[in-house]
């Protein structure tokens, strides 16, 4: 038996948001590699629909009562979480503390480094480069900053209206004026064609699953397809090895430590440099059935 406080309204919820999120995750993931799904728009569309799907299949009415549980519902979830594992384990305690897991995961590399997050040590940039920034489009009002960091290191903050841009003292002193200005372009290129508001809308929605490991790699997937995508609208029209030798340059001044950065790079690198970015990887009308598909099929597992 499981507790009691599981099928409270909100926990019980909670764990239909992850269990359906793990099957979309699986069923997507099969779909993606079948088809060898290449970076774009249509991969993008995929993981935003992992993040945001799960969210309204368990919240559909009429799915929590006795009656649906026993006789309509097509796998109830309740027995699965009660298998005993062995030594007195059951399934449900290992689903509560990968939970638990995720969560101070969330707390270590979302909140405690916004609080350590300071402005001290910023200094204004040199004239021309807050010119350069300033010079695109709907960056007039930009805010360009210095950071004293001897890494490779570019980053935009702000609003909509007011955007930030940090570069540090690495970056200016390794990258040549084209490479920095590429890199800048790529900045750029994330507070255009509304993946500012994208980007954001779906931190939103990854932080209400703060819990569930799928949204966390499904969000992190995400902003890694966005960063392909910046990269070739920042290479449009130009030489990507520009852009190519920059993030060679970036991946070698990243800790090695760092793993999942490095990765990341080296796949931009990859992509840039192969022209595997494909927008038409999955015609539209199909995305859209199959995410109708499981609004349809998943609410039936509780």
């Amino acid at each position: 038996m499981i507790p009691a406080y599981w099928h409270s309204p909100l926990v019980a919820f909670l764990w239909q948001v992850m269990l359906h999120s793990s099957i979309m995750g699986i069923v997507f993931y099969a779909w993606a590699h079948r088809v060898r799904l290449p970076s774009g728009r249509s991969k993008r569309s995929l993981l935003a629909a992992l993040l945001v799907l799960p969210l309204l299949t368990a919240a559909m009415p009429g799915r929590t009562g006795l009656e649906f549980r026993e006789q309509l519902a097509w796998l109830d979830s309740g027995r699965i979480l009660a298998v005993p594992l062995g030594a007195g384990v059951r399934l449900y305690q290992i689903v509560l503390i990968v939970a638990l897991l995720m969560v101070a995961l969330t707390v270590w590399q979302e909140v405690v480094p916004a609080v350590r997050r300071r402005k001290t040590g910023l200094t204004a940039a040199p004239e021309g480069l807050a010119r350069l920034a300033r010079s695109l489009p709907g960056w007039e009002r930009c805010e360009v900053l210095v950071s004293p960091s001897e890494n490779i290191l570019l980053a935009t903050g702000g609003w909509p209206r007011r955007p930030r841009l940090i570069v540090s003292r690495g970056a200016m002193g390794r990258l040549s004026e084209d490479e920095l200005t590429t890199v800048l372009r790529h900045e750029h290129a994330h507070w255009q064609a509304g993946r500012w508001i994208r980007a954001h809308g779906l931190f939103l929605v990854r932080l209400l699953q703060c819990y569930n490991p799928v949204a966390l790699w499904s969000f992190r997937e995400y902003c890694l397809e966005v960063e392909i995508e910046c990269d070739a609208a920042a290479v449009s029209g130009r030489d990507p090895k520009l852009l190519g030798r920059a993030l060679v340059k970036v991946y070698e001044s990243t800790d090695r430590r760092d793993v999942a950065a490095r990765s990341a790079l080296r796949k931009r690198v990859d992509v840039l440099l192969d022209g595997d970015l494909r927008d038409d990887g999955l015609p539209g009308a199909t995305l859209a059935a199959a995410s109708a598909i499981l609004l349809v099929v998943l609410p039936w597992v509780v």
